[in-house]
Parts: C-alpha cells; structure tokens; sequence
C-alpha cells in the first residue's frame, strides 16, 4: 500500500530532487514509516543504505547546544555570561560604523542565534555584507585555524544589536569554541564522551575515518552549492589544524541522530542514559525569543521562534507545514532534516542530499508524514 511518504520520495526521486534518502517516522515509541531509497550517490549506481552516511551541516548545532547545557549543568557555562568571559579575543566587538553594541553578546545569544555573528546573507546593510564578502568567512571557516576564526569575527560588525534580532551565523562555531576553552579540549572529544558515546552515535563526528568512506552519501554532481560546501570540509579535515565546526562540521547517519531525537522525546534520556535534565531541555525547547525579535522565517517558514539550538513553533500564527505548537525543528544546508514534538512524542528524519531544493522539500517531507502521525494518535 503507497503512503504519502511513498508518495513524496517517488516524486523526489523521479523529478531528481536527489539521488536516495533515509526516513524515519514515529510516534510514542511506534516506527510508522521507515525506507532507504534509491541511490547513495548521484554520479554511481551503489543503492542507498541503512548506515549511509550525511554531511549533516547545520544539524551539527543542536548537539553543540546540548554539550554546552550539559557544562551549564555542571557549573561551568553561564549561560547570561558574555562571550568574552571565555573568549577574550571578542572582548571589542562592534556594530556597522564601529560605534559598541549597548551590550556584549551572551552565551544564550549564541545559542538563540541573537549574537549578531552573521552569515554574509543575514546582514541587512549593504555596506556590512561589503565587509563580511571581503572577509570571506562563510566559505573560508571549515578551513580555518581557531585563531583565524576568532581573528575574522573580532574585525566583523555585529549584524544586530545582541539580544534584539535573529541573525543565522557564526553562532554555534563560537560557542564550540567556548565549550572547548571551558574544557580545555577538542569540541569532537567533548561531544563523543558526553554525547555520542552515551548514546551509541559510533557514526557521527568530525572526522569520516577511510573505512567509512564507501558509505559516504552524495547529491547530483550539478548540486554545484552541495559540493563547494562539503568540499570546504573536507578541504579542512585534511589540514590537522582547522577548527571543528560546531555549526556545521559533523557527519552522521540517520539511525545515530535517531537515537539523539528519541533523547529529545525522552526528556533528555535514552532509556537509562540521561545526558540532560528535563529542566534544561524545557530551557531549550522553549521560544526564547519572544514576539518583539524576528525569528528564522527565511529558513522554516511563519510561525517559529527560536530555543537554544533549535526552532520552536510558537502557539500562535500561520505556518506553511502542519506543525503544532511545541515542535522542535531544525535542518542542514546539505538536504538533512528533524522534526520533533517532544509532548506528542513524534519524531520525523528525512536524510538526503540537496542542497538545490532543500526548503522546499524540508516542507513537503513535514506535510507528507502528518498523515502518519494522525493516523497513530
């Protein structure tokens, strides 16, 4: 019998939105949908597989948030600190026209993207996008030194005033610096001992190790975006030096970040593993935000704030998916994305490569699995 998911994955495979996907829908501990289809790689014949492996891009920030609560827990993150208590180097930031911002960006605006530590796309004047293009951090960071990288950010303006606006950006990429201050370590050791290890993630990090390369997941080869921006990494991961990129550098495969969002439903365990306690995880999936900031609607649509790490869907306006208020989200600029409603207990996973049209198809994936989801309530 054809689902709607079916229905979805046909059309994105007939019309070469991508090669193959992974998906995963379920609800309360109930799988109503799981399939790998079509193929792993948009220039070879190999099927797609179960323990394919993503680039998992922007999917990166929600674990780095969680490892940075986690030290929150443990005393040693504030999270209304400013930045500069951990990273000295942006104890100067400034706004366009040099003028200080009324405050300095805290650990919490890092978290909820208020920091002002822009992408290039994200600036709203011309002359600051001028500067940022000149700098070149977008498609330089995945093969910077850290030093390079807080270097670039320190002579960036701030693209809001902390606290007041949402600019997607360098964010998270800061704040992996700061939990490796805190800890005095590689941001990819913090999060294997306290996350992916207590979890059973084997799969995911930043570094593909040579025997996992067959498995490696890929789009077309005219997915010109998707390429120039994996490359970067991969560009990066033969240096030694560059920064591990906690917005953005991590590889994994579905059923890992399955175990990461069944955690999410859990409360912050899986099963006897508890790596969060219900209440920084209600921290984290509450809008943090509020009605007076703008939210990241040119990256989900109307009608999402922001947590620490991932979207929010508020209780209130429109939205151009069925999503419900409560409902976690976030996604990768490579074509992976999550859905989770920590109340409901549903969780929805669409694994892909696609970079092209990967809003689009985020949204299409979301409508196509409510019809399994109100099947099982």
């Amino acid at each position: 019998m054809t689902d709607s998911i079916d229905k979805l994955l046909n059309y994105h495979l007939e019309t070469g939105r991508y090669p193959g996907a992974v998906v995963h829908i379920e609800r309360d501990g109930a799988v109503l949908k799981h399939a790998s289809v079509g193929r792993l790689r948009g220039d070879g014949d190999a099927p797609m597989r179960e323990d394919a492996i993503f680039r998992i891009a922007s999917l990166t920030k929600p674990l780095v948030t969680t490892a940075a609560m986690q030290l929150n827990e443990a005393g040693q993150l504030e999270l209304d600190a400013p930045v500069h208590r951990y990273l000295p180097e942006l104890a100067d930031l400034h706004m366009p026209g040099g003028a200080a911002p009324r405050r300095q960006p805290s650990v919490r605006d890092l978290m909820r993207h208020s920091s002002g530590f822009a992408y290039l796309n994200e600036y709203r004047d011309a002359a600051s996008r001028e500067i940022a293009m000149r700098v070149g951090l977008d498609m330089r960071l995945a093969t910077m030194t850290r030093e390079q990288v807080l270097q670039a950010l320190a002579a960036l303006p701030l693209g809001c005033e902390p606290g007041h606006g949402f600019r997607y950006g360098f964010s998270t990429d800061v704040l992996g610096l700061v939990i490796e201050r805190v800890t005095s370590r590689n941001l990819g050791d913090v999060l294997h001992e306290r996350i992916f290890a207590p979890l059973g993630m084997h799969d995911t990090g930043f570094a593909l190790p040579a025997q996992a390369r067959a498995r490696m997941a890929g789009a077309y080869p005219d997915d010109a975006g998707f390429f120039a921006f994996t490359g970067k990494f991969d560009e990066g991961a033969t240096k030694g030096d560059a920064i591990q990129s906690g917005g953005g550098g991590l590889v994994s495969t579905l059923p890992d970040y399955l175990r990461f969002a069944r955690t999410l439903v859990g409360g912050g365990a899986l099963g006897a593993v508890r790596i969060l306690s219900e209440d920084s995880l209600a921290e984290m999936t509450r809008d943090q935000l509020g009605e007076a900031v703008d939210g990241p609607t040119n990256l989900t649509g109307p009608g999402f704030g922001f947590g620490l790490g991932f979207a929010v869907r508020h209780d209130f306006g429109v939205s151009a998916f069925p999503t419900f208020p409560g409902e976690i989200t976030w996604s990768g600029i490579c074509g992976p994305v999550m859905y989770v409603h920590p109340r409901e207990r549903t969780i929805a996973l669409s694994f892909n490569c696609n970079m092209a049209t990967r809003i689009l198809a985020r949204m299409e994936f979301r409508r196509a699995a409510q019809p399994l989801f109100d099947s099982a309530a």
